[in-house]
């Protein structure tokens, strides 16, 4: 505490002195062993901790106005802003600045901040940020002329300037975050440099540690408390807890207890989840609580534009409403969609007619051959191994066209157990006459997901009487997947795909993804021993993938919407990689949801597969 001279006459400017002494020289020789407390932290936790800067997805932007203990005319008001921003790669920036106007005291301050997010595993990720800034105390004594020369006030007029620092780590998983920081780094002293007044300092002085969760209880409530400890070298240890109550995500109501400060209302509301506006309404401690008056605080928070597409992780306070989560996975899935067709229009297309290949074949591709308009790699090899069927089954069926089909099969007996030994090539019967099975050698390929296909080779007269070699692409199948097809010949273009995805030993239900959409029933499998294997239990799948990737990346998408059930995993039964975006061990909880997920318009196809041993 500093002494003001006893020989100054302050006359009328005794009250003034007084306020000078309690409303500005001890709080603020404390805030710089203390940091500024906010009411309304839960809306932009990046004020208290620089790690959860680009945690919005967008850019965000928030100001906070705070009138402390209104009943006093010369109380501390705060007037803070700040932003930030996710980059790609991981990175974020973001930036404050801040005023605090306190009776003849007036400080303000700017830091910058760099943070950077670590990817676990796509569930778990941890932040780490820091921020660095410069600030300038300057003390107004215009009013008190009488006191000018008194050397113990003179110190007060020279303007002082000084560093300012903070920096924090974070972990999420889901809707759950816990953070801890370290709120100054350096040491300042707000109303001067004299170095005979600077106490001892060090950058762990103060701790702020911080932990919430929410929760969705139904699509339109949802829960959301909040925990801090404030660790302190120089003022006693404080806690704080507080509960929002999200109301049809418009708006939310809540209170929040700060030990020694009493309870502290608060109110907000969301306009069309990109601007929140809060206010609190604190009482303070109620001894003193008549004579200093309530604190006020309102917090106005904004999302600029759409949320970023290289945001691995978002957690937003304003961003809450489940609804709207599910319409932008919807978006999510669009996206997917239209960049799949646009890569599809950048190649040639797989089924126009005969192209000659790098041997001078004419080529042709079977609908059953690359699903998706993925690009086939070009054939690596011409292989002898592929000899038609002794005592050739007499195989027909009819195409999606409505004519008759003949089916050769072919096998490779150098491939050992239930592997991939088996094609059949499909040909309409007219053309039948007109093509005749080559004996020189067929080809081999592998599609993007891991697939193989056989190029089997015809031989084609034409009316001139001439020939020319004509290749019909088929997957490869096991006997086991063959004999189904064979019992099955009438089978659909798709059911057959579904057939050369799956293991027979696992399942015996071959229906197609959307003829399970619109099914209310649900698929039985058997686990298989991927490494991605879906356990036992009950899952609500969104999406089906050939590949892994593909799934990972929509599982991504869909968890940065706030799925934060969403994972990938794999059937052995059916051959796929699953989006689940739900699983219990009760079927029917998953039948449940599953049909509460169909009445959005953007998960009607959902549908429930049932994994046992």
């Amino acid at each position: 505490m500093i002494r003001i001279s006893s020989n100054i006459r302050i006359k009328n400017n005794c009250v003034k002195f007084f306020f000078l002494h309690l409303l500005i020289v001890t709080p603020f020789l404390s805030s710089s062993q203390q940091p500024q407390v906010y009411n309304q932290f839960f809306m932009n936790p990046y004020i208290y901790n620089p790690a959860y800067a680009g945690v919005e997805g967008h850019t965000a932007f928030f100001v906070t106005y705070r009138d402390q203990w209104t009943n006093i005319e010369s109380a501390p008001k705060l007037a803070d802003f700040s932003f930030h921003v996710p980059l790609k790669g991981g990175l974020a920036l973001g930036g404050a600045a801040f005023n605090i106007s306190q009776g003849l005291l007036n400080t303000s301050a700017a830091k910058a901040t760099a943070a950077y997010l670590i990817n676990i595993d796509k569930t778990h990720f941890f932040r780490v940020g820091m921020s660095l800034g410069y600030g300038v105390n300057s003390v107004n004594l215009d009013e008190l002329a009488d006191a000018a020369g008194d050397p113990a006030i003179a110190g007060f007029l020279d303007q002082s300037s000084f560093v300012l620092g903070d920096f924090g780590v974070t972990y999420h998983f889901g809707h759950f975050n816990i953070g801890a920081a370290l709120p100054n780094l350096f040491s300042y002293n707000p109303i001067t440099q004299t170095e005979s007044i600077s106490p001892e300092f060090s950058p762990t002085d103060n701790i702020l540690l911080k932990m919430n969760y929410r929760g969705h209880i139904t699509d339109d409530f949802a829960i959301e408390p909040h925990l801090i400890y404030r660790y302190s070298n120089v003022l006693p240890d404080q806690y704080e807890a507080v509960l929002i109550a999200h109301l049809y995500h418009i708006v939310w109501v809540g209170a929040s207890y700060r030990q020694d400060a009493n309870i502290i209302g608060l109110v907000g509301a969301k306009i069309k989840e990109k601007i929140g506006i809060g206010f609190s309404y604190e009482l303070g401690n109620s001894s003193v609580s008549s004579q200093l008056g309530p604190t006020l605080e309102v917090t106005l928070g904004y999302h600029l534009g759409s949320k970023k597409e290289h945001a691995e992780h978002v957690s937003s306070f304003i961003k809450s409403h489940r609804l709207s989560a599910e319409e932008r996975a919807k978006q999510a899935e669009l996206d997917r969609q239209k960049n799949l067709a646009a890569l599809q229009e950048s190649r040639p297309p797989e089924e126009t007619a005969d192209e000659e290949d790098e041997f001078g074949t004419v080529v042709s591709n079977s609908t059953l051959a690359n699903p998706e308009g993925k690009e086939a790699e070009t054939p690596t090899e011409i292989v002898d191994n592929w000899k038609p069927q002794e005592d050739q089954p007499q195989l027909t069926r009819t195409n999606q066209f409505g004519e008759e089909e003949r089916g050769i099969k072919l096998v490779n007996p150098t491939v050992g157990g239930d592997d991939k030994n088996v094609v059949i090539s499909w040909i309409a019967v007219g053309a039948a006459g007109l093509l005749a099975l080559s004996d020189d050698g067929h080809m081999e390929r592998e599609l993007p997901d891991g697939t193989k296909e056989i190029g089997v080779k015809y031989e084609k007269t034409n009316p001139d009487g001439t020939t020319e070699n004509v290749i019909k692409w088929d997957k490869a199948l096991s006997e086991s997947q063959a004999a189904i097809i064979i019992e099955n010949p009438n089978f659909t273009e798709e059911e057959q795909e579904q057939v050369a995805k799956s293991d027979p030993e696992l399942t015996q239900d071959f229906r197609t993804e959307e003829e399970l959409a619109t099914s209310d029933d649900y698929v039985t499998v058997k686990r298989g021993n991927h490494i991605l294997e879906l356990p036992d239990g009950n899952f609500v799948i969104a999406g089906a993938f050939d590949d892994f990737q593909h799934a990972e990346d929509y599982s991504d998408k869909l968890f940065q919407a706030g799925f934060q059930d969403a994972i990938v995993g794999y059937s052995s039964a059916r051959g796929y990689y699953y989006v689940v975006v739900y699983q219990s061990g009760n079927i029917q909880q998953a039948r449940a949801r599953r049909d509460a997920f169909r009445k959005n318009p953007e998960l009607s196809n959902a549908w429930v597969l049932q994994v046992t041993e």
